[in-house]
């Protein structure tokens, strides 16, 4: 790896990690302290709750788990932390999915499901392909699982443009807006990651015939 490629990798995770740091703790603040999670424990308070202390292991374990020197140097820790990744995303999924199925805002129900989903589908890839000992197929399907588990980094990201910077000045239908939006969080991220391991590398590929 070259000089300028290490200070490219080292100043990404960094920013993913502030950002992550950042935007959990200001998630934290609204959800428990600002519009609440429910009258009671069952009214969503327990899926909230579970969510938070699920999703926040493989948000935590990401960048550590890409972190080329840790998995080479120690790759019975890699191997350990990557079940509590899996663990941790499928819990995430499952309890982000009935967050989904019972959020009030009907434009934000189909996003948070489909997303919740797809995290799902890419945690149990990743999961399969490694025991198939597929190591390729297993690093491309967990770059996507992790991908997805920071969609809640890019959907404040994207709130604080939208409301903050007038990003969607074109949509006057608040409801419409933050549906908008909250499609974008995901999707857009995943689009750039195919384009980037996936759709690049394809087109650049050249088959020798003999």
């Amino acid at each position: 790896m070259t000089i300028s490629k290490k200070i490219y990798t080292k100043a990404f995770w960094t920013s993913i990690i502030i950002l992550s740091a950042y935007y959990l703790y200001r998630a934290i603040l609204f959800r428990f302290y600002k519009e609440g999670i429910g009258q009671t424990f069952w009214d969503k308070q327990f899926f909230y709750i579970f969510h938070l202390l699920t999703a926040v292991l493989p948000l935590m374990l990401g960048p550590l788990q890409f972190w080329n020197w840790f998995r080479n140097r120690y790759t019975k820790w890699h191997r350990l932390l990557g079940k509590i990744y899996i663990i941790g995303s499928l819990l995430g999924g499952i309890s982000a999915f009935v967050l989904g199925v019972l959020q009030p805002y009907e434009g934000s129900i189909v996003p948070v499901v489909i997303l919740s989903l797809l995290w799902l589908f890419m945690t149990i890839a990743a999961w399969i392909t490694i025991r198939n000992k597929n190591i390729k197929a297993h690093r491309l399907f967990m770059i996507r699982s992790y991908t997805l588990a920071l969609s809640f980094v890019w959907l404040r990201i994207l709130s604080d443009l939208v409301y903050k910077q007038n990003l969607l000045f074109f949509i006057k239908s608040e409801e419409i807006k933050d549906a908008t939006y909250e499609w974008m969080s995901w999707v857009l991220p995943i689009l750039i990651v195919e384009l980037v391991i996936s759709w690049i590398p394809l087109m650049k590929y050249k088959k020798h015939i003999r």
